[in-house]
């Protein structure tokens, strides 16, 4: 049986996890090691601009460009409650998920999401004045 590409992903994880091998800083951290690099990465996030590289859902790696800085959000979306980040005024499809986190692809011109135990790289540039 062939699987598809939704599943590629989530059987190359099983097979790491039987196999023991390692994993992202992110996967092999605890629980509050992965709640400190969270917070960091939205911290990041909504003071500048960075690329982040992870897994799709369809086993793809994908880099996107992304920001929660308010300076650099289009008119449309104001500061919400949803998990202490920015957020669209319309309504969420959807609740938070610690896990994931909704950002806005600074290429697309559109917000997207990313997983955190699919996290590969991040870059950023930080300037000093």
């Amino acid at each position: 049986m062939a699987l598809d590409k939704s599943q590629v992903w989530s059987q190359s994880e099983v097979v790491r996890l039987l196999k023991s091998a390692p994993g992202t800083q992110y996967q092999e951290a605890d629980d509050a090691n992965k709640a400190v690099m969270r917070d960091w990465i939205k911290g990041l996030l909504q003071v500048s601009t960075i690329t982040v590289q992870f897994t799709k859902a369809d086993g793809t790696v994908r880099d996107m460009t992304c920001t929660l800085n308010p300076d650099k959000l289009p008119d449309m979306v104001t500061t919400g409650p949803v998990d202490g980040i920015v957020s669209e005024s319309a309504k969420l499809k959807k609740a938070p998920d610690h896990e994931s986190l909704r950002v806005f692809d600074t290429h697309k011109q559109e917000w997207r999401s990313f997983r955190f135990d699919r996290l590969l790289k991040i870059t950023a540039e930080l300037t000093f004045d």
